[in-house]
């Protein structure tokens, strides 16, 4: 297991989910002991794992990050689960939310199983809006709705030149393709789709919200004081953003509410989705015995719950959601998330790719599209770029 937190924020006891996990389990099967190795950083976890790949000394359960993925399929050395799902009677993979199960899927075949889940949000302002006397975007808002809200925020209250207050902080084309119905690439990662009149506006509308602030770069201090209207974030930088002690470093002043993605002419208010995955080794001598722990992790509703009562994480089951015990987690103020509204992100968001090389593809895609502005020819940026792509996806494909 790896030190921290896998989405970028700081949290404490990190191991606190896996103790107990652990104890729970022994105490059902006596006689079992499970030791892990503690204290490896997430930078460094896939260092750790490839050395002991080369030493043939595998842990039985390990973690799998998005970049390793599809390398530990390729080497054989991650256990296919397929027949421990449909042999085991006591375990439904319905019971996750359907995109996060499907994370630990690869070429038709199933390898690991979602321990933490993350949905991205868009976080509202209330108090600013308030003070604008306009409404919070109702959950089916669309680009447009969304456009005219974040125009009429953007004022220059001081005759400056400048605005001084904002629309929007920490939105990009991504969030704006997934809920256009865009699809960048395909599920293997050999080919992309950026050629797409989909795509262009959704960068287009991106464009368009970003010259509302006169070039001006919206920086996370202007958020931090309360004078943009929204931003996107994800679970995680909310549940670390609310908490001790930032809370009274930074979250002074204003209320917040939580409303979905605006939605796109072609598509749906959509969000991204990602999850942390578990897998057995294909090599571990108690496989079976390493299959009721990866249940006693993923599937278990009493460590699930604890923890999306302990971790800045989402469940990845819909039963722990759906949960009264978690209705009550965002209750302790009047900055309350709607428990049904993160449901229904995890119900219908849109998995994260996993195959190798997609931070890298994305990096290159970001790097061409964000000089692109309004005047600028999108279409053709974008059958460009879709050359390149494919250029790029190949050279990847040619260094496995």
């Amino acid at each position: 297991m790896f030190n921290g937190s896998n989405w970028g924020v700081a949290v404490q006891e990190s191991y606190s989910v896996i103790d107990k996990a652990i104890e729970k389990f022994e105490k059902e099967h006596k006689g079992v002991k499970i030791k892990y190795v503690s204290g490896i950083t997430k930078d460094d976890y896939s260092e750790w794992m490839s050395e002991r790949i080369l030493k043939d000394n595998m842990p039985d359960i390990f973690m799998v990050l998005d970049e390793d993925f599809e390398k530990y399929v390729n080497l054989g050395i991650i256990e296919k689960l397929d027949k421990y799902v449909l042999e085991d009677n006591d375990f439904d993979i319905h019971k996750y939310y359907t995109e996060i199960a499907n994370s630990g899927v690869f070429a038709g075949h199933r390898y690991a199983l979602p321990y933490e889940a993350m949905p991205t949000l868009m976080f509202v302002n209330r108090t600013l809006l308030e003070n604008f006397h306009l409404d919070i975007p109702k959950n089916d808002y669309t680009f447009d709705d969304f456009y005219r809200a974040c125009r009429m925020i953007t004022l220059d209250r001081n005759l400056d030149g400048s605005p001084d207050y904002f629309g929007i902080y920490k939105y990009d084309w991504i969030n704006a393709a997934l809920s256009n119905d865009v699809m960048l690439f395909s599920k293997d990662g050999k080919k992309s789709y950026f050629n797409d009149e989909k795509l262009a506006e959704s960068i287009r509308f991106v464009k368009s919200l970003e010259s509302l602030n006169g070039n001006h770069n919206i920086t996370k201090e202007e958020f931090d004081s309360g004078n943009v209207a929204f931003s996107q974030m994800s679970l995680a930088e909310y549940r670390t953003y609310k908490s001790y002690p930032y809370k009274i470093k930074k979250y002074t002043g204003f209320a917040w509410d939580c409303i979905p993605m605006p939605a796109g002419k072609s598509g749906n208010n959509v969000s991204m989705i990602d999850s942390l995955d578990i897998g057995i080794s294909s090599k571990s001598k108690k496989k079976r015995l390493a299959w009721e722990f990866l249940k006693t992790l993923t599937y278990d509703t009493q460590i699930q719950q604890a923890l999306y009562n302990d971790m800045p994480v989402a469940s990845v089951l819909k039963e722990v959601m759906e949960s009264k015990e978690s209705e009550n987690i965002f209750k302790e103020d009047e900055d309350i998330i709607d428990s049904k509204l993160i449901c229904h992100i995890l119900e219908n968001g849109s998995g994260k790719p996993k195959f190798s090389g997609y931070e890298g593809a994305i990096s290159l895609a970001d790097a061409k599209i964000s000089k692109l502005t309004l005047e600028d020819d999108i279409e053709n940026a974008l059958r460009i770029l879709q050359r390149e792509m494919s250029k790029y996806l190949l050279q990847e494909r040619g260094k496995e």
